[in-house]
């Protein structure tokens, strides 16, 4: 059983897609999700300076993230920050604000640090701690594998939501694929009948069945060599 009450790192709210998949698991109470206001920093100013994303744009993503978790800052944890010299320097805030979490906010529960570069945060790191740190991918599946009924339904709320572009069921399969979920996204891919591709460690999504008289899917990621960025470099997933 994964801890639901999770920290989540500065990387994770990257992509679309996963992020808005965090959100609504929280909207549902599947999952407590926390953040730091310098996650918040480093993600706003990467994803305008890397991706080109419309800073107006990721300024009013941020205010509803907001809203939507009113319990969301971790707060007090720089105390704690020379207790991680383990995890990457640049990491550390992240490590010491999960270890706050747990020991503060909610003492005796165990907290997730979901991250998708878990190898900055080694695991003689947490020693002794309440934490336990996930790769996205990772998480997401314990979560399916302890309540699959409900992650579904958080799952097509969220897909179902999309109109600008939309995602049909084989587009938002291959962006769990792409993001590590592959256990949800074979169970999902067998329960709406379409195919699940494989992902390549290149990031390459491969397909067995080739129908050349089929058109792609109407948003990005199914039935591509690879999950393409829109045309102004944003992750579209």
């Amino acid at each position: 059983m994964p801890p639901r009450v999770i920290l989540i790192d500065a990387n994770v709210f990257f992509a679309p897609r996963m992020r808005d998949l965090v959100m609504h698991l929280h909207a549902d109470e599947v999952i407590n999700v926390h953040w730091t206001s310098d996650i918040e920093s480093e993600w706003t100013r990467n994803v305008i300076a890397k991706q080109g994303a419309d800073a107006d744009g990721i300024r009013a993503c941020l205010e509803g993230m907001r809203d939507a978790v009113p319990g969301w800052e971790v707060t007090g944890y720089a105390k704690h920050i020379d207790k991680f010299d383990a995890v990457h320097a640049q990491d550390r805030h992240v490590a010491a604000a999960a270890y706050k979490l747990s020991l503060d906010d909610w003492p005796g529960q165990a907290v997730a640090l979901v991250t998708k570069n878990v190898k900055h945060f080694p695991a003689k790191a947490f020693v002794g701690t309440e934490v336990t740190r996930f790769p996205l991918g990772a998480y997401i599946d314990a979560l399916h594998s302890a309540e699959p009924e409900r992650v579904v339904r958080v799952v097509e709320t969220c897909r179902k939501k999309l109109k600008n572009p939309p995602l049909d069921k084989e587009g938002y399969v291959a962006v769990l694929m792409k993001h590590g979920c592959a256990g949800l996204a074979t169970a999902l891919a067998s329960g709406w009948n379409v195919e699940c591709p494989t992902l390549a460690k290149d990031g390459t999504l491969n397909y067995e069945a080739v129908e050349s008289n089929r058109k792609p899917p109407a948003a990005p990621g199914a039935r591509r060599a690879r999950l393409a960025g829109s045309a102004r470099g944003v992750d579209p997933g």
